[in-house]
């Protein structure tokens, strides 16, 4: 089987649905080895950190996105004779040139387009459905965005399969106190600094996170401080982080960084006292699971799809309510044997996703629409 996996957000800093489609490549060349993997990407790439003879790039040149997805790409995928088409981010070719599966991870945009700036609705409402409507396979990544993609987009059940994502192998606990220290410094920061990470986003509610963070430093008579990790999201009205800071006199202890290597964040989810992740809305929520990995106390909301990602093994909280934010900070940074309960329980939660599984899955996927179409 030639499968032809669409590789552009494998370009530039890797994260979200970069670090999902280098985990899943990594494992599917390992288990299918008699697959051969075409990845199509408009200019080089850093070195993947592995390699195989199923695996190949393919380079078609610059050129506008709907211009490169539309055209270059479909034509590429006839001459080369690809057998499948696999786009791990949404969007699909509007040539239709073989079967194709696609990763649909949420529909934050058609659940909450008012968290989206209006000159890319267009772009994710309509463009997004006329395109994902044809593909033979829908993946996404909890059995809650299955059931939005089912409920608002209409699809059949069938046709969407669930595969989890899962943390990377190398997030893990660092013992090692020098290294840690080492790595507050750098980014300016105390023992016990509170710590979220994500694409700033509307839905990601740091203005509520930062104001819970005051609050909560209230209650403890301390001056917790905030590690803001994420690059704005292009698609999103601007977040006032800073405004919000100032109002809630958390302007000197909030350290905004929009990208790290995987090694300072590896020692900054261990550096921590506490992630925080006050999301209103995710389709999985793969940083709560990275930090659970690491051995870090966890606090996260209580909507979406975060309670079956994390199950029992973090301190829930409503995302709308300051004071609900707050007293889980509170809760966990003033008892030092429940942070050690957190630990255990969410090293063992996050044990239990695992990207070798999830590749195996995504095979079977393509494997399924492949037979359907004979």
């Amino acid at each position: 089987m030639i499968i032809g996996v669409e590789g552009r957000t494998l370009q530039g800093e890797r994260y979200g649905v970069a670090r999902y489609l280098v985990n899943l490549l990594r494992h599917m060349v390992e288990i299918g080895e008699e697959n051969r993997y075409i990845v199509y990407l408009s200019g080089p790439i850093e070195p993947l950190g592995f390699s195989s003879p199923a695996l190949e790039f393919r380079v078609l040149g610059r050129a506008p996105s709907i211009t490169w997805r539309h055209l270059r790409l479909p034509l590429a995928m006839r001459h080369d004779r690809v057998d499948l088409h696999f786009s791990p981010s949404y969007f699909l070719p509007l040539v239709k040139v073989c079967p194709s599966v696609v990763v649909v991870h949420d529909i934050t945009f058609k659940v909450h387009p008012e968290w989206f700036a209006k000159d890319r609705r267009f772009r994710f409402d309509q463009l997004f459905w006329r395109e994902v409507k044809r593909a033979e396979g829908i993946i996404t990544v909890s059995e809650h965005s299955k059931g939005d993609i089912v409920r608002i987009l209409g699809v059949e059940p069938s046709r969407v399969t669930v595969i989890p994502e899962a943390a990377d192998e190398y997030f893990r606990p660092v013992k090692d106190e020098e290294k840690l220290e080492k790595v507050r410094k750098r980014y300016g920061l105390s023992r016990g600094f509170l710590f979220t990470a994500g694409a700033i986003h509307t839905r990601r509610n740091l203005e509520r996170l930062i104001q819970a963070s005051a609050e909560a430093s209230r209650h403890l008579d301390t001056e917790l401080e905030l590690l803001i990790l994420g690059m704005p999201a292009p698609f999103s009205p601007p977040v006032d982080i800073a405004g919000t800071a100032q109002r809630c006199g958390m302007e000197d202890r909030i350290v905004e960084v929009d990208f790290v290597s995987d090694s300072d964040l590896l020692l900054l989810y261990n550096a921590c006292g506490l992630f925080v992740y006050p999301s209103l809305y995710e389709g999985f929520g793969l940083p709560v699971i990275e930090a659970m990995a690491c051995g870090t106390p966890v606090a996260c909301s209580s909507v979406t799809s975060l309670p079956e990602v994390a199950g029992d093994a973090v301190v829930y909280f409503d995302p709308t309510k300051v004071e609900e934010i707050a007293d889980a900070i509170v809760r966990i940074v003033s008892d030092g044997s429940f942070r050690e309960e957190l630990r255990e329980a969410g090293m063992a939660r996050a044990s239990s996703f695992s990207w070798r599984r999830a590749a195996q899955e995504t095979l079977e996927v393509f494997t399924g629409v492949l037979m359907e179409g004979r």
